[in-house]
């Protein structure tokens, strides 16, 4: 992996908001894949909805000396352009360690440091949190049994200093019952409806919370 280089056009490539992104049919991709690099638990692809949490960040003006915390990160994609386009401390979380070669592959390609973190969700305690600013997490709502489990972080980020806590879904239930048990609680929560057309037509739910 050390000095690949990723052609512009290149095919199986996802180009845009300043960051490089592959495929699953990319060669470097299938060639993790050949070496038993199996995520278990959906770290398989770049999901959607990551690129409306990126759009919100870019608003929200991420400034250079706030950590952001990238819960479920997958291959990454968040996590890379954090560190990319704000030059801010960014730490990637996965309890699936099958994730972090393919998310060290695309460190290595966009020329970016990430600090790693094998945990679940239910292992980030408040001392854990308690230098994050920003938590943020795209498609990790997906079963009702992380619906309880993601509140109860939430809850425990806020306590901990978080200031801004983003989750972004498609729409799927839990995404929304998690919402709902966000403002039961009093949090100040809002979900809103994001949309983009790069690098295709997609929209998705943002559940955003400030301390």
């Amino acid at each position: 992996m050390s000095g690949t280089v990723i052609r512009a056009g290149e095919p199986h490539t996802i180009r845009t908001r300043g960051i490089t992104l592959l495929r699953s049919g990319h060669r470097e991709i299938r060639r993790l894949k050949r070496a038993n690099h199996t995520p278990s638990i959906h770290g398989n692809k770049v999901w959607n909805s990551s690129f409306l949490i990126m759009d919100h960040l870019t608003r929200r003006k991420v400034s250079a000396d706030e950590h952001m915390m990238d819960i479920g990160c997958g291959w990454g994609p968040l996590s890379i352009f954090a560190a990319k386009r704000f030059g801010c401390r960014v730490t990637a979380v996965d309890a699936d360690p099958d994730v972090f070669p393919y998310l060290d592959l695309h460190a290595q390609i966009n020329k970016v440091q990430i600090n790693q973190q094998q945990d679940s969700f239910e292992k980030l305690t408040q001392k854990r949190l308690a230098e994050v600013d920003i938590i943020a997490g795209a498609d990790i709502c997906f079963w009702d049994e992380l619906t309880p489990v993601l509140f109860n972080l939430i809850r425990r980020g806020l306590r901990s200093g978080v200031k801004q806590v983003i989750i972004a879904d498609p729409g799927r239930s839990p995404f929304y019952a998690l919402a709902e048990k966000c403002e039961n609680a009093g949090m100040d929560a809002r979900v809103v409806e994001r949309r983009t057309k790069t690098p295709k037509v997609l929209s998705a739910d943002l559940l955003i919370i400030n301390r």
